[in-house]
This record gives C-alpha cells, sequence and structure tokens, in this order.
C-alpha cells in the first residue's frame, strides 16, 4: 500500500492498475510463504505427523471430571494449611496454660521495626541487636530468617508494658513450631501469632512489614455513614429488636459468614438507654456507648464474643478475601502477589479464666493465590482455557483478568464476574466455552473451569517407548516449560536444584525414584519429542548452507507443542539475533510459563491451519525491542508463526480442525533489510 501510493506521490501520471497491484502483492507474498515455509520447515513437520497418525489416539478431556480432581488436590492442600494453623493453635495454647503471668519479667527481645538498626555511636538500638537476613527464593528473595520469628510492636504500645513482655515470653514457644510447618509444606509462606495485648509475631523474620488490612467495607461504610441525612424520629428500641431477630433467624439456620455477630448503632445521643431491649436479647449485657469505652472496653467485648467458643472449644476457621501482599509490594519485588489468608482463634484454656472467654489472639498463615492455581495449571486446560475461583460471598478470589489497581490505598479490584467475561480479550474472537464448576470441601471456596471447544477438549496420545523418547529428549535445542509442573521438585530439598528436564529424565531412568511425576504430561512430551526430533537435523542443514547463499535476514526457527516442548535453532550468530530477549527466561511473554501460553502459540491457534501470523516488533534506537512502531526505529523484526494440526482431514470432522484442537505452532524470526 505504501509502495502505490508514494508512486502516485511522485508521478500521478504513472500507469497502473488494480491487476498489476495484486500481481505485485501476489508475488510477494508468494515469496515470503516460500521462505517462511523452507526455514520453519512446516511441510517436514507435517509429514511427520502424518506417518505417525495410526498410531495416535484422540482422548476427550471431561470438563466434570477435571475440576473435580483439582478441587480435591486444592482441598488437599488448603487442609495442609489449615493443619499448620491448627498446629499453631495448640501450641499458643499450651504456652499460655503452662506460663505463670509476671508483672516484673524482664528479658531481651528482637523488634522487627528495629532489628540491625544503629545510633550515632554505631551502637545496635534498643530492640535492635543483629539480626541475620538472607535472600530466600521462596519468599520472593526477600531478606529473611527461617530459624526464628520476629515482632513488630505499633509505635503507640509501650514495648516494656508487663503484658507485652509475658505474651512475647509465652509465644516463643511458637518458634519450633513455625519451623516444623514449614520443613513440613514447603508452600507455606508467612505464618504470624497476632496477640490481643497488641504485639504481632511473624515467621520467618525479617526486617520491618507492613501488615495487611482490608479496607473494602471499612470504605464503604464510611461512604454510607456520610451520605446519612437527618429525618423525622428513629424508633431505636424497634430497629434494635429487629436487628436481633434477623441475626438470631440466620444463627438459627446456620447462614451468614463464619464469624461472630454484633450490633453497631451509631447515632449523635440516644434518648433512651434500650436496656429492655439488651436484657431480652443481648445477654450478658454488653455495650459501647461512650468513646471511652471504645477505648478501654474494646477487648472486654472480644472476650463476650469469644464467650461461647471458648467454653464450647470451637475453634471457627477464617479465610480472607483475596488482597495484594503489601509487603512484597512495599519491596519493590517483581511480582505483587495475590494472596488468602486461614486464621483461627487462640483462647486462654486455664480454668480460672475459661469462664472469661479470654481471647489471647489470632494464628494465621498466608497462602499466596499462584500456588493454589498451580494445582489447575493452564497447560491443562488448552490454550485458550482457565480456572477460577469463588467465594461464599459472590466475590472472584482469582481469575485470569483479576488485577489489582496499584493505588494509594492498595486496594484490590474484585470485578463482577460479567464485568470480567467483558475484559477477556481487546481483540475480536469468538469462542464457544464451556464451565465446569465445583466447591472446594472445607473452604469458602469452589473452583470453575473453562475449556473453549476446539481447543482444549481433546488430547492427543502417541504411542512412544521411553527409550526412544528419552534419546530425542537429549539433544541440545530442546527444552521444557520449567515453570510447568512435570514432576515435584519444591518438596523434597534435594530435588529442588533440578530443571524440570532434568527431573523428568531422572524420573524416566529410574535415578530419582521418589520423584512424583504427571505421566500422562511426561508421555505427551515423550511423542512429542521423537516427532519433533527431525527437526533438528533439517534446521542444521540450511544454517550450513546459507553461508554459500545471499543473505536472507531469517534469523531463528523455532517450534512448540501443547506439552510445552520448545526447540528452536539459530540461522546467524547469536550476537545478531534482533531481539536477544526472544524465547529466553526473561521474555515473558514468548515462552510458557504457568499464566499463559505462549503469544505467538495463542494467535497461530486462533487461524486455520496452513496460515502464516505475522506479529512485528520494533527496534528503538537503543536497540531494545519494542511492541511500539512510534519512534525512528532501525529495522523491525518479522516473527511468522503457523499453527499445526496432527489431524489431517479424513481423520477427524471440519468443526474439529477449525476448533484445531492439538494446535502445534511454529515459525521464523527474520529482519529484511
Amino acid at each position: 500500500v505504501w509502495l502505490v501510493i508514494l508512486l502516485i506521490f511522485i508521478n500521478p501520471g504513472f500507469p497502473f492498475s488494480l491487476f498489476r497491484v495484486k500481481s505485485w502483492a501476489d508475488a510477494f507474498g508468494g515469496e515470503l510463504y516460500s521462505i517462511v515455509t523452507k526455514y520453519s520447515g512446516s511441510l517436514l513437520l507435517q509429514k511427520k505427523y502424518k506417518d505417525v497418525e495410526p498410531t495416535l489416539k484422540i482422548k476427550e478431556v471431561d470438563g466434570l471430571e477435571l475440576v473435580k480432581k483439582f478441587s480435591e488436590q486444592m482441598e488437599n492442600m488448603l487442609r495442609r494449611k489449615v493443619e499448620a494453623v491448627e498446629r499453631l493453635v495448640e501450641a499458643a495454647e499450651d504456652a499460655d496454660l503452662n506460663h505463670e503471668y509476671n508483672s516484673s519479667l524482664e528479658f531481651d527481645y528482637y523488634n522487627s521495626l528495629l532489628i540491625n538498626d544503629k545510633d550515632e555511636n554505631d551502637n545496635y538500638v534498643e530492640l535492635g541487636d543483629e539480626f541475620i537476613l538472607e535472600p530466600n527464593e521462596h519468599f520472593n528473595n526477600l531478606l529473611v530468617n527461617t530459624t526464628y520469628s520476629d515482632i513488630q510492636l505499633p509505635t503507640n504500645v509501650y514495648n516494656k508494658d508487663p503484658d507485652i513482655l509475658n505474651g512475647v515470653y509465652m509465644s516463643e514457644a511458637l518458634n519450633p513450631i513455625f519451623v516444623d510447618n514449614f520443613e513440613r509444606d514447603p508452600t507455606l509462606t508467612w505464618q504470624y501469632f497476632g496477640s490481643s495485648t497488641g504485639f504481632f509475631r511473624l515467621y520467618p523474620g525479617k526486617g520491618g512489614i507492613l501488615v495487611q488490612a482490608d479496607r473494602d467495607n471499612r470504605e464503604h461504610f464510611k461512604q454510607l455513614v456520610d451520605e446519612l441525612q437527618a429525618k423525622g424520629v428513629g424508633t431505636v428500641n424497634k430497629a434494635l429488636t429487629e436487628s436481633f431477630k434477623i441475626l438470631r433467624e440466620f444463627r438459627e439456620a446456620g447462614q451468614g459468614g463464619l464469624c461472630n455477630q454484633a450490633i453497631m448503632l451509631i447515632t449523635d445521643g440516644a434518648v433512651e438507654d434500650y436496656e429492655a431491649v439488651f436484657e431480652k436479647y443481648n445477654w450478658p449485657d454488653r455495650k459501647i456507648s461512650t468513646l471511652a469505652d471504645v477505648q478501654e472496653n474494646v477487648m472486654e467485648y472480644l472476650h463476650v464474643l469469644s464467650r461461647p467458643m471458648v467454653i464450647n472449644h470451637d475453634h471457627d476457621i477464617i479465610w480472607t478475601e483475596a488482597y495484594m501482599d503489601s509487603a512484597l509490594f512495599a519491596s519493590q519485588a517483581q511480582s505483587l502477589l495475590l494472596m488468602t489468608t486461614v486464621a483461627m482463634p487462640v483462647f486462654s484454656k486455664k480454668n480460672e479464666t475459661r469462664s472469661h472467654g479470654i481471647l489471647l489472639g489470632v494464628v494465621g498463615s498466608d497462602v499466596p493465590l499462584r500456588e493454589l492455581l498451580k494445582l489447575a495449571p493452564r497447560y491443562k486446560l488448552g490454550v485458550h482455557g482457565y480456572a477460577f475461583l469463588n467465594t461464599n460471598n459472590g466475590y472472584i478470589l482469582s481469575h485470569p483478568d483479576l488485577r489489582p489497581l496499584v493505588c494509594i490505598a492498595m486496594n484490590l479490584r474484585t470485578f463482577d464476574y460479567l464485568e470480567t467475561v467483558a475484559f477477556r480479550d481487546k481483540r475480536v474472537l469468538f469462542l464457544t466455552n464451556d464451565y465446569f464448576f465445583t466447591d472446594i470441601s472445607g473452604t469458602p471456596f469452589s473452583l470453575g473451569v473453562v475449556l473453549s471447544r476446539g481447543h482444549g477438549e481433546y488430547i492427543l496420545l502417541g504411542n512412544t517407548s521411553v527409550e526412544e523418547g528419552l534419546h530425542d529428549l537429549l539433544q541440545p535445542d530442546l527444552s521444557l516449560a520449567n515453570e510447568w509442573i512435570y514432576c515435584i521438585t519444591d518438596i523434597d530439598p534435594d530435588h529442588r536444584k533440578l530443571s524440570q528436564l532434568e527431573a523428568v529424565i531422572r524420573f524416566l531412568t529410574g535415578e530419582e525414584p521418589d520423584l512424583e511425576c504427571d505421566e500422562e504430561l511426561v508421555q505427551e512430551v515423550l511423542f512429542d519429542a521423537v516427532v519433533t526430533a527431525p527437526m533438528e537435523a533439517y534446521w542444521t542443514t540450511l544454517a550450513l548452507n546459507m553461508s554459500m547463499e545471499t543473505e536472507t535476514g531469517i534469523e531463528m526457527a523455532f517450534l512448540g507443542t501443547r506439552a510445552g516442548l520448545m526447540r528452536s535453532a539459530l540461522y546467524v550468530g547469536s550476537e545478531k539475533i534482533s531481539n536477544r530477549k526472544f524465547l529466553t527466561q526473561k521474555d515473558k511473554e514468548s515462552i510458557f510459563t504457568m499464566d499463559h501460553f505462549p503469544l505467538w502459540y495463542r494467535r497461530a491457534a486462533e487461524h486455520p491451519p496452513g496460515s502464516f501470523i505475522y506479529s512485528i516488533v520494533s527496534e528503538d534506537d537503543s536497540g531494545n525491542p519494542s511492541l511500539s512502531t512510534r519512534g525512528e526505529g532501525k529495522r523491525k523484526l518479522f516473527t511468522s508463526h503457523v499453527p499445526h494440526h496432527v489431524c489431517p482431514d479424513p481423520f477427524v470432522d471440519a468443526s474439529f480442525l477449525a476448533g484445531s484442537a492439538e494446535t502445534w505452532p511454529f515459525g521464523v524470526t527474520f529482519a529484511p533489510a
């Protein structure tokens, strides 16, 4: 188009016809298609899949069975978190039972806000002695100490208060439980004990932290109060009576949230004391009526609310809505983690205080949703499939398009489901999705799985021997998606050093018999490795012959399979690659990750087989690739990829082909002069 416009501008009388322009376009398109077909090796790959077609089996994915399987795995994982918290509850209550209050207790301990701080004389400040901190990959490379927990106190809490000192001293018994929990379940993250006296014990120990608090309901409540207007006369006694009745009905029906119930009355002045209402519905009589009551008697109210649970030995399990890990945000970590927290109350078991319902505090542990969604990986759901989590209050706990809005308040935007679906993709793409859902037993969460018809409802299984597959897995041009879980490597410390490819090889050779691997996924990898193995020799031959030919601009050939296997070959030296990040761990968009299939893979999967899809990345003056074409780009990197389908027309019906049930894109990158 630009060529034609330029010619018209230079010479308006230049004779041309639409036929001539079309012939130019056809010639250009034909030449481009010929080059890409040759250097990608698409015809060879199609032939290899055609050769193995008689040995293939197509397995249809049962979405309901799949979502139930994922749910059971999540239930088991979350149960381990609950068990860890229960061990903390037991340890804290036993420690309090065996602790004798000492009003003159004195001892040294760390304050996490002061550790490693020194004064002007180069001496450690009070409560701030040396505390060894090391980066830990499990905690997003934050500086932590996995041997100890540490203490944080708000600025308005006196650190020498006898209640604080006794609580800190008593809760030191939690340290070995913290460590033991982490050794039992390495997927555990932060564990904590929040004392009713005002201090916070956190494991692993680290420097100053921010404690997450959900502000949504509080801000919403403030807004409603601000909008109130005084009109007429309020019959408060009737309102209170109706409120108590509603709470009683919900309590008796077992409905509502997993929490205690309370009524808050906000008024500019009460004309009555409503004693009759409280005597009838709120025994024992407890109410806050002045600002002084708020400051002095809040904990008394907590004791009243907790008293029935203490007497009945009820330790309700509380799961929070999704929130952003503010400690990671404060540390400017590379990726913000969405979290949920499981927490349980800690009560005094001393006989002399049991009837008073003494609440000692709360213990809990944070659960990264990323760890939870590893159990419903995208690679099990197809290129456009995904999983999402809901809460029993109707909020979306996790969804691929649920993203935090980074602002001063650090609030998390919880989309309505229909709103989330509306933002699925900016490009026009019509997909027919099937939805499957179930509850996660023992939690207030439910799990949903989405399968796009034609993209995730079928799996190809090839009959490949371990010996043959192993031989081809060891080729140097091959890699596996290291974020995918072919084998579980994060439990046993000896396995954590292994890449996923190394783990698969050791599993197949029997070197690591204790490895737990996904045998179906490993079988898919073996099949892909064998079928795609001839590409290495084909690409190598082309690369050797290119030195004798005219420079074509072809830089790289690559392919990827649904099982996360990738092969690539360079036609030029690595120093000449236009985009040196492409297909590297640094370029998350171009490789298989836990969260998505590569962008080039997804785009190719949306188009009919045999058609090449081209994407253009411009290069800025600094030589850094960019998706933007603005500015003075020196040259442009073209990437083409073609969807390849295993099954030819006679093997399946047209709808199966159009849906690209098994799409394995591959292509080339080149930088034309």
